[in-house]
């Protein structure tokens, strides 16, 4: 039972990073189908925006689910929220472009976007909140850390899906209807991963709170009244891991390619052997959190992770392919250190009353901040400052802030009864 748990809760977060993936890789090409063609930098710049609204929303709807989520059941805010991801996915595959209804175009891809954005707002949070809450205690770090590797999966299939399309396609012929397939795919995908999850349990946390009437009268009310620490603290510990995980793995491959010259072939297959790797790591990494605990795994992430980074984007700027081989796998094994321990001591961190809609937002809202923004925000830096290493100072600056925040304000959770512990008070 505990397995048919783990893989419906699954298979949710690995479409929804699916999409994720999709976007991101088709950003170009969306950029010349729905938007005119006068100046493409202009559309690129424009679809890319079109993308971070889907970041912007996820807050909105982590408050809708989450409300769902602490009132009536982890399960079935999950089942609503993988219900509403397959609706504007199948709509994407359908959308008409620019050259067929022209202003509508854009505006129906923004619309769907802020659909996309509201309906995944719970899905992520939600995942590590059920995984966590089903797992037993002392592999609880490692049934969390699945999440995570999920997320790996969903980018490496849109990857691989984008990869085969462009493959057997001529080049017109994707463009015209072959890009269409993957969003239709995954569409009908999540109608059967939604039928999967209508064979999912709920959480003993949400059962041992129903029914010993803790559970919250109004979750929204209570988060800004009472958990407004919780909220700001869980912004902090998402600092470095948002920031970090874009950079390495949605950054960098521009990164490489306008700074360092690298092909786009082999950026592209530099990034896709990496995230593979991830999806063996991120677990492992997992169960290490489980041997150590959460709060000297948070520490020694930030550590590291502050420690490398600009050694490791000064010796990647010597051009040298085997370097940067080196350079780029000490920086998955900390990024993949950092998802296992952060997903496990954010929810660990937050009360059970109003867990769903707190964490949700708060995660949400972080990644919001510093995830969506890092390809902007360095790429801005970089091109303000001439100098290849400022996005390795903006790095450093966010695992002080997590490093910072965990020294302060974060207890060790590890071997602790999750009910007991969060029930009682922070």
């Amino acid at each position: 039972m505990r397995i048919k748990s783990i893989l419906g809760s699954s298979l949710g977060n690995i479409l929804e990073w699916y999409d994720f993936g999709l976007f991101a890789i088709y950003s170009p090409l969306f950029a010349h189908l729905f938007f005119p063609a006068n100046d493409p930098h202009i559309a690129l710049i424009t679809v890319l925006s079109v993308f971070a609204i889907g970041f912007l929303c996820r807050p909105i709807g982590a408050l809708l689910f989450g409300f769902l989520g602490d009132k009536h059941g982890r399960v079935r805010s999950l089942r609503l929220s993988i219900l509403m991801i397959s609706i504007p996915t199948l709509i994407v595959g359908c959308l008409p472009t620019y050259a067929v209804i022209g202003i509508w175009a854009p505006i129906l891809l923004t619309i769907v976007r802020v659909w996309q954005g509201i309906s995944l707002g719970g899905e992520f949070s939600g995942n590590i909140i059920y995984l966590s809450e089903s797992a037993p205690s002392q592999h609880r770090g490692l049934i969390t850390s699945l999440a995570g590797a999920g997320a790996n999966i969903g980018i490496l299939l849109a990857s691989g899906m984008s990869a085969a399309c462009s493959y057997f396609l001529s080049a017109a012929a994707f463009a015209s209807w072959g890009w269409r397939a993957p969003y239709i795919i995954s569409g009908v995908l999540c109608l059967f991963v939604y039928a999967t999850r209508l064979q999912l349990h709920e959480t003993s946390v949400f059962c041992y709170l129903k029914e010993n009437k803790l559970l919250a009268s109004n979750p929204i009310r209570t988060i800004f009244k009472d958990n407004i620490p919780q909220m700001l603290r869980t912004v902090g510990l998402v600092c470095v891991g948002g920031t970090f995980y874009y950079l390495c793995f949605i950054y960098m491959t521009t990164f490489l390619t306008q700074n360092l010259q690298f092909s786009l072939s082999k950026a592209t297959s530099l990034m896709t052997f990496f995230i593979a790797t991830m999806i063996i790591l991120v677990p492992l990494s997992g169960m290490v959190c489980d041997y150590f605990g959460r709060r000297k795994m948070l520490l020694f992430n930030s550590v590291f992770i502050a420690l490398i980074a600009i050694p490791g984007f000064y010796f990647m700027s010597d051009h040298n392919i085997v370097l940067t081989f080196l350079i780029l796998s000490l920086f998955t094994i900390a990024s993949s250190l950092e998802q296992a321990a952060t997903s496990i001591a954010v929810v660990e961190n937050y009360p059970q009353q109003a867990r769903y809609t707190g964490l949700s937002f708060s995660y949400n809202l972080g990644v919001a901040i510093f995830g969506g923004t890092t390809p902007l925000v360095c790429e801005w830096l970089t091109h303000k400052t001439h100098f290849l290493l400022t996005p390795a100072f903006y790095i450093v600056a966010c695992a002080l802030i997590t490093g910072l925040v965990t020294f302060f304000f974060v207890d060790e959770t590890f071997g602790k009864n999750s009910i007991q512990h969060s029930v009682s008070g922070d």
